[in-house]
């Protein structure tokens, strides 16, 4: 769908491409699906740009429950920014514990990196973005959600997903992530988490 919004940015989307060498002209925008064959943004373009209106909050919590609220951001911007400043949000609050095995140390992080990642770009890639809610990401003392709108596409199930089945929703958007090397597009990500 063509984007309403024509005066879009792409600071932090061509930022990402130079570092894979990817140049994010208007005929690769074309070929990533980001804007039409006569020059008018798509709306993949519009999630890309520093305009996007979609939004990811964040907040940690002091518990097991939203009672007490320890800190809370909101980011905006592109998605790629967006991504980057969750991802930077996630780490400084993976708390990371020594182990001692006679006079050697091992470093543990609460949560794995990977399955963090792995959260973080499966609510970025697969929410619905019609909706105008946020995604929220919320840091309990055990645990971390991830809540994107959207739900299960139409016809899958919670086990078809466990399986390893891959729907997406947002098949542009997917397709850049995986030119940008953030995702694996194959439905590989299940098992990480």
């Amino acid at each position: 769908m063509r984007s309403l919004e024509k005066n879009l940015s792409f600071k932090t989307a061509k930022e990402q491409c130079v570092r894979r060498n990817i140049s994010l002209d208007a005929a690769m925008m074309q070929t990533l699906g980001m804007m039409s064959q006569d020059g008018i943004y798509l709306n993949v373009a519009l999630l890309l740009s520093e305009q996007c209106p979609s939004t990811i909050k964040a907040a940690t919590f002091a518990g097991v429950d939203k009672s007490v609220i320890q800190d809370r951001r909101e980011f905006t911007g592109s998605l790629v920014q967006q991504m980057e400043d969750l991802y930077a949000y996630l780490d400084l609050h993976n708390q990371t514990k020594a182990t001692f095995e006679g006079i050697y140390r091992t470093d543990i992080r609460d949560y794995p990196e990977q399955a963090l990642r792995e959260a973080m770009m499966n609510s970025l890639v697969h929410r619905d973005y019609s909706f105008s809610a946020s995604t929220l990401v919320s840091i309990y003392y055990d645990r971390i959600e991830f809540v994107s709108v959207g739900g299960l596409p139409t016809g899958i199930s919670l086990d078809d997903i466990m399986l390893g089945l891959s729907v997406c929703r947002n098949q542009k958007l997917a397709a850049v992530f995986y030119r940008l090397q953030l995702i694996e597009a194959y439905g590989t990500g299940m098992p990480k988490l």
